[in-house]
């Protein structure tokens, strides 16, 4: 799981079947200073987001599960970030 910020939207002219009325936004990982860090990506969600939101991903393998049936997915939008504190004292 990764906290990431939406930065676009994909919109599908042609989809496969198990893509087909899904919504989908290009987000970009963030760093412990809530900086963007590497390359933007494509994830699914069954809500539509802001861009500029902060927001949980869900990668790898256990993206596919965040549907029922299961579709090809390597990231999936699972929540919106209300609130970010960062302990300094934590280790």
């Amino acid at each position: 799981m990764k906290l990431a910020r939406v930065v676009g939207t994909v919109v599908l002219n042609q989809a496969i079947p198990a893509y087909k009325g899904r919504t989908f936004h290009l987000i970009q990982a963030l760093d412990e200073r809530l900086n963007a860090v590497g390359p933007v990506e494509v994830s699914a969600t069954w809500q539509s987001m802001q861009e500029g939101d902060d927001v949980l991903v869900e990668v790898s393998r256990e993206a596919c599960n965040a549907f029922d049936p299961p579709i090809p997915l390597d990231a999936v939008i699972i929540g919106k970030v209300d609130r970010v504190v960062l302990d300094s004292q934590a280790q």
